[in-house]
Parts: structure tokens; sequence; C-alpha cells
């Protein structure tokens, strides 16, 4: 997004599961307010509209000058006080103080763990409302169609189930504490390149703010299937506000596309929540608004606001629209209770509570164990006495504790990345640090060189007395931001380099890759020596004691990657376009449905993820869930039903078979694995050959067995019907499999059922 241009431009704004018995006690008791359903708070913002003038309704449909980010139009006289929108979706951004920066999208989508999307979602918006803020500007929900894309680090992935349950949980988090969540970026945004055409600049001066963004074209088929399906999830969570976003899809600007927003999000989906622009992407007055545009942000540039005072007295635009316009933009203010004691704003006031608790843990269940020779992890401090620790990517920065807008990341640990997504930690623990603590308290001996241009220092370190046979950790690391794509898939500074020298010396390489996203490992991934593999993504500011916890087996690594790992930059099948036309081609075929359509084998596949026990399974069951009869198990959206929930056609969601299975750790540890539900179509569908419709992180005792249930609702088994313009049930034989990736060779079960 880009910042109000009354000033400098800076970076600002921009299902399906079971719930534990805790936090279904704890949902009432973490409330301080009275929720209402959509029908009440709509009731309440008609009355109020109903008393403003029509000078006041224009103004409220545009932001105005304030502390906040976004700020909203106050009407005094009617004792309304304004409200604040805020960055980001990983924790209360635009560099305020006294904030958490947890562990952002891609880290929490590859635990792969529902309760903790939900509880890190509570965590994120007890802050925002500790500090007085109404709507916070996320999820990030944009699909990892391109590998290279800047903000693949916001959202959940690669697949639109995946981040349609991420979104789910996200939204009914925050909005658990008050908290309007905001979806974005609404639709098909998945690069940053060209999001102002034709502008060399990666944000755009005053002058050229009209600037259209690139035009991502692709089908109803793949729109529906694929960049809708989490949006549709936050809607039947009951999100309520939807960002539009900078590029045009078809031919249109995203934020006066009738067909996008009127058509799908309003009509389709029943949105009843308001449609804000991202900071910069309204282009024009009223065909935005008539296209389905409720509030520009930040406003100030006369195309919304008191603009469209005129436009109503010359019959460019009904007033009837106005009003439609400002009781969507406050009924979701009604529907969370802000009229009921919201506290006052204070965007630096201490809400951190002890949120560093469920920040660790997030970050640590996203850490995800790739490659592990002869069980050389974990570590036995007993016997493994020597380590030697190398790169950059293993202490702080040369600056501070982030690299804030720079290239600058990889001269330290990740935490986030980039651009109005970043949170400006109140600490952050790299992996050295929390090394040396480990090294004081069970009494090993370490040594480290950080500086990894300098191999002179690297390659003298494997002569001091005693680090001969030393375990060898080496940090890479790939950073990205708002605004620009990245430039390839391989690690800052020359990480490759830095792995290939310490592995031609080291017997026991142990490669900890801290990244955004996806990233290019062939140089070194085959190499002997390299015997273990660590993707630790962004673990947010508790990165140190996450990644020491794992290496050392005071935490059984369960998390499973949100894309593929590919041998060949070109195997994705998608990059970023340099052009205005950015075709989606490849339709519903996108990373493992990519790989698995033309016979492609990936370095690591889609779901991938060791652990340091084992498992198995057995007694595969499949069964009719009678119409009208409930789930045995609460993993369907029908279970989470909140009062500002918003799940339109119901009949979408109503659970349709169950598919019960038994898992049990046949190893020596206490571990996690997450049973992956992928399904095949019959041949009506036009379907990949498997997609995702289900999955569970089950967390057993060594020797302990559990009957696990995941339900397939009716969207899930439906496939969008563009002739007859809704979701279809295929007619034909549906297979069924309970995988641990979407590698076919990690297939544990397999059954059918027909329909």
């Amino acid at each position: 997004m880009v910042g109000n241009w009354f000033s400098v431009i800076i970076i600002s704004v921009c299902l399906v599961v079971t719930y534990s018995a805790v936090i279904q006690s704890n949902i009432q008791k973490n409330q301080k307010f009275e929720s209402r359903t959509w029908n009440e708070a709509i009731a309440l913002a008609k009355a109020f509209v109903a008393q403003m003038t029509l000078e006041e309704k224009c103004n409220m449909t545009a932001g105005v000058p304030g502390p906040c980010a976004g700020t909203v139009f106050p009407v005094p006289r009617l004792n309304f006080h304004g409200m604040c929108f805020q960055d980001s979706p990983s924790g209360v951004g635009d560099g305020v103080q006294f904030s958490t920066a947890f562990a952002p999208g891609i880290q929490i989508a590859a635990t792969w763990d529902r309760d903790l999307f939900y509880r890190r979602a509570v965590a994120i918006g007890k802050e925002f409302r500790g500090k007085g803020v109404h709507f916070a500007l996320g999820p990030m929900m944009n699909i990892d169609r391109n590998a290279l894309h800047g903000r693949n680090w916001e959202g959940f992935g690669s697949d639109p189930y995946l981040s349609g349950e991420n979104s789910f949980y996200y939204v009914q988090g925050l909005q658990d504490q008050g908290v309007v969540a905001t979806a974005k970026h609404y639709i098909c945004n998945e690069q940053e390149t060209n999001r102002f055409y034709g502008l060399v600049a990666d944000f755009p001066k005053v002058d050229d703010i009209n600037s259209q963004g690139y035009s991502a074209n692709l089908d109803d088929k793949t729109i529906h299937e694929i960049y809708l399906w989490p949006f549709a999830a936050s809607v039947a969570a009951g999100a309520g506000s939807i960002m539009c976003s900078y590029n045009q899809v078809n031919g249109t600007q995203a934020c006066q596309n009738d067909k996008t927003l009127n058509g799908l999000l309003k009509n389709e989906l029943e949105f009843q929540g308001n449609v804000m622009s991202d900071w910069g992407a309204t282009k024009t007055g009223v065909p935005s608004a008539l296209g389905g545009l409720d509030i520009e942000m930040p406003g100030g540039d006369g195309f919304l606001g008191y603009s469209l005072i005129q436009a109503v007295r010359s019959g460019s635009i009904t007033e009837a629209r106005i009003d439609d316009m400002i009781v969507r933009v406050l009924a979701p203010y009604f529907l969370l209770g802000q009229d009921q004691d919201y506290p006052t704003l204070d965007l630096d006031r201490d809400a951190t509570e002890d949120n560093y608790k469920i920040n660790r843990e997030v970050g640590t269940a996203g850490i995800i164990l790739l490659k592990n020779t002869n069980n050389v992890l974990p570590f036995n401090v007993s016997q493994d006495k020597y380590y030697s620790v190398f790169g950059s990517a293993a202490g702080q920065f040369n600056d501070g504790l982030g690299p804030w807008g720079s290239d600058e990341g990889f001269n330290g640990a990740l935490y986030q990345g980039g651009g109005s997504g970043y949170v400006r930690p109140t600490y952050s623990i790299d992996p050295l640090t929390s090394l040396l603590v480990k090294a004081r308290d069970s009494h090993i001996q370490i040594q480290y060189v950080t500086n990894q241009n300098d191999y002179n220092a690297i390659n003298n370190s494997f002569n001091v007395r005693g680090f001969g046979n030393a375990k060898c950790l080496v940090f890479v690391n790939a950073w990205s931001t708002e605004g620009r794509d990245r430039y390839n898939l391989h690690a800052f500074n020359d990480g490759d380099k830095l792995v290939q020298t310490v592995a031609s010396r080291c017997t026991n390489t142990i490669v900890i890759v801290n990244s955004v996203s996806q990233l290019n490992i062939e140089a070194w991934i085959d190499h002997p020596n390299v015997v273990g593999v660590i993707w630790s993504g962004l673990p947010g500011s508790e990165y140190g004691p996450a990644i020491v916890d794992v290496l050392f087996g005071d935490y059984n690594p369960g998390g499973k990657l949100v894309f593929t790992l590919a041998k060949n930059d070109s195997d994705f099948g998608t990059n970023i376009t340099e052009l205005y036309n950015s075709n989606y081609t490849e339709g519903v075929f996108l990373d493992y449905r990519h790989f698995d359509k033309y016979n492609i084998v990936p370095r690591y596949p889609f779901g991938y993820g060791l652990s340091y026990t084992t498992f198995s399974f057995s007694a595969l069951d499949i069964s009719n869930i009678v119409h009208g009869k409930q789930s045995s198990r609460s993993d369907n959206r029908q279970y989470q039903i909140r009062s500002y929930s918003n799940m339109g056609n119901t009949k979408l969601y109503e659970p349709v078979y169950e598919i019960t299975f038994t898992i049990t750790n046949t190893g020596k540890r206490q571990g996690s694995e997450v049973p992956q539900l992928y399904v095949a179509f019959p041949d009506e569908a036009a379907q990949p050959p498997k997609v995702l419709r289900g999955f569970e992180r089950v967390y057993l005792t060594s020797g302990e067995s559990k009957q696990i249930t995941l339900t397939l609702t009716q969207k899930d088994i439906s496939y969008w019907n563009v002739i007859n313009q809704k979701w279809t049930i295929a007619s034909g034989t549906y297979t069924v499999w309970i995988s641990t990736s979407a590698n076919k060779n990690d297939i544990k079960l397999q059954g059918s059922f027909n329909m």
C-alpha cells in the first residue's frame, strides 16, 4: 500500500476443524463485549446513517488524516469518534512501539495446526484491541502462485484449502476480541512487479498514483477454485472487511471491478461488510463506488469523500448507494460491539502481555525437518560436545533488530519479511544467542564465524583443537518485501557457497534455512556431508529458543511445507510477468497440482516434513453422513458458528462424508504427524490428479494410538460448474488418500466412494 500522499510516501497498510474444548470454553471468557448478528448490526448502522447529513455520509467514504494508517471520518455530534485502521496481519505494525512481532502467515500455515491458527489470532487481536485499533489489516491470503512474489511470507502458501482454513481461524480469533478482520488483497494479487504499471520505482510518487496495475487474467473456474476460496472462507467466518488490491482483474481495476466486488463478493458470497481500497488502489470516483468500493484509503485524492456530494446532486450516483456504503462501513463496528466501551486509541500502549509464549509455540511448531541422515538430529549433549556455527543469518543485524525496507536482510537472522506487513519487534532473540546460552547450560563448546565472507576465518576454524569432528551449523537466509519481487530463489550473500565451503571440510553439516518462501537448494542438498536440513522459515522474535529446542530434541519437529521445493526454478510453471498482462494459463494446476499433472519430481513436495519419531496408519473407513445428522467430530464449520458468522449458502458447508482412520506413534519419542486428506475427482470435474481437502495435526506419545475423523463437506467434493454457475458434485468415483505429503510415495491409506 502507499502512504498518505500529503507527506512523504511510506509503506503502511497495505475450515474447518477441530477446536479444543479449552478454546471453546474460553471464547466467551476472552470476550469483553457483546457481539451481534449481522442483521442486528446492519439495523443499528441504518439507524445511525438515518441521522447523518449527506455531507457527513460522503465524507465517511474516504479516509481522513489521523494517527493511524487509515482513519474513518468522525461524527462528534452523534458521539461517533471515528475508527482506526492499522497494519499488519502478524501484529500491530507501522512502526508503533510495544508490539509482538508474531511469526507471520507462512510460518503459522506450516504448523498445520488449527488450534494454533486460532490462538495466534486471539493474541494478535488482543494487542490490536489493547491499543484501541478498530480494524486490523489482515489476514493476507493471496495464493503463492509465484515463488518470487515479494509478499508470499505474509500469506499461507500455495494451496487454497490450507489458506482457507488459516483465514477462517484468523478471522474468528481476531473478531472474538472485538477487532474487525480485513481479508486482503482481493483478488489475484500474486506479484508486486507492475502493481503500478509502467513505473520504475517500487513505490509511486504523488503524481503517479493514478497509474493502473497489471492485469491478472484468468477464467471463471480458476478464480472460484483457487483464488476466491480463502476469501470465501473469510466471509463464512464473518470477516467485517475486505481490502481490494492494486492490480486489475481481466482488464478492470480490482477496486472498481463490478464482477469481482458486486458479482462474486457481495452477491454470490453474500458478503455484508465493507470493501476498502488498498492505500492508493482507488483510481476513479463514481465508477469505483458503483463498482462496489465502499471506502477508499487513505483518502485525500478527491476520488471519494466530499467529491461525491456533487455526484449525488448531479445524479451520477444515488444517495441510496451512499447510504449502503456507510451502512457497510459502520456495520462491523456495531457487529463486534465497538460501541461498547472500546479502549481509547494509544498506538504505543503496551498490550503485549505474555504473548511471547504463543509466539514461541507457533515459531517452533512451524519449523520443518527436511533431511536427517542417520538420525544426526537431535543432538545429544552428552556425546556431541563441539559445535561450529557459520553464517550472518545466525546473529543479529548489523544495524538493529530488522532490515526495515532495505536489502540488508542477509546480515542477520530473519523474523519477518519487509513492507507494511513488518512489525517492529520489542525484542528478538537470534539463534546464536540461544546457542550460547545452551552451551553454558549444557557444558558444550561453541565457536562461530558470522562474517560469512571471511573465508580465511571459516577455513581456519576447522583447525581449532577439538573441532575436527564438530557438528557444523550453517545458517542461510532469503528475505523479501512488499513493493518488489525477489530477484532469484537463492540464499542471500552467496549462501550456497557458504554451505559448500563448510560441507567440504565438515562431515556433519546441518543447514538451517531461514527463508520467506521457496528456495533453490540444489547447489548443496545432495552433498554427502550435508546430513541435516532444517527449514526454520520465519519463526518470529522467539527464533533463537525455537531453533535450539528443535536442534537438541526438546521439541520434536512436526511442521510441513506449504509449497513445493523444486529441483529447477522452471519446474513451477509460473513466474512473475514483466508485462501488462499476467495470464493465469496454468488454471487450477498450481504447485503440487502442476507437478502431478506433468509428472515432475520435486526436491521436497508440498506437505512434506520429517519427525524424530515414526508413525503408522491403519483402519481406514469412509462413511456417508445421513442428511441432517451432525458429524461425530467437530471438524466442520457448523461447529464454529459465531453470532457474526456469515455462512451464506450453508448447504455448501454441510458434512457429507466422514473419513476415519487410526494413527500410531511407533517410535520412541513424543511427536506429531499431519495426516493429509487428498481427493481425486471424477473426470467430469476436470480437476488435478489430487487436491487437499482435509488435515489434522495429531500429537502422540510413544506407543500411543488415536482414531482420527476428517469430514468432507459438500463444497469439498464439488467443482465450479461454469455452465450452470454453481458448485456441483460430479457423478462417479471419488478416490481418497491419507498421506503425509502430496507425494504419491507418502500415501498411507487409500479408499473411494461413489456419487
